[in-house]
Order: C-alpha cells, then sequence, then structure tokens
C-alpha cells in the first residue's frame, strides 16, 4: 500500500518555516541539481547527504520555490 498524492492538486507545502502557496498545477518533483551557465555544478547524490530528488511550484506572486524532497513535511491537496 503506499500513500495516493496527485501533484497536480497540491495546494500547499509545509517546510519548516511553516505552510507555502502552490500555484495551481506549479508543484512538480524531479531531480535536484544547481547549475550555472547551463553546467551541473551539484547533482543529488553526488555528495553524501545530498538528496537526489526535490520539489519546485510557483508561489503567489509568482516566486519560484525549490527544496529537497527531504525538506518537506507534509502537503495539501484538493
Amino acid at each position: 500500500m503506499s500513500l495516493y498524492i496527485d501533484v497536480d492538486k497540491v495546494t500547499q507545502v509545509l517546510l519548516a518555516d511553516g505552510w507555502h502557496v502552490v500555484m495551481k498545477k506549479s508543484f512538480c518533483l524531479d531531480a535536484y541539481e544547481y547549475h550555472h551557465q547551463d553546467q551541473v555544478v551539484l547533482g543529488g547524490g553526488q555528495v553524501q547527504g545530498v538528496p537526489s530528488a526535490g520539489a519546485e511550484w510557483l508561489g503567489p506572486e509568482g516566486d519560484h520555490f525549490a527544496c529537497p524532497l527531504t525538506a518537506i513535511l507534509a502537503v495539501r491537496w484538493e
């Protein structure tokens, strides 16, 4: 059995500093990497303790948010 969370329906993400609003259907999960000039500077899993999966979403004012998946404490969905 698994928990079924439809990423297209996530409305809020709980991080250590509180709940963050997710604009409609902008929440996604993917590889967690830092880039500089189209080059991967640090990819998740390349260094011990750096998670390989991350989350990204847009806030209500158009801000971009990204974090390692391990930083998410909970999600709310429709």
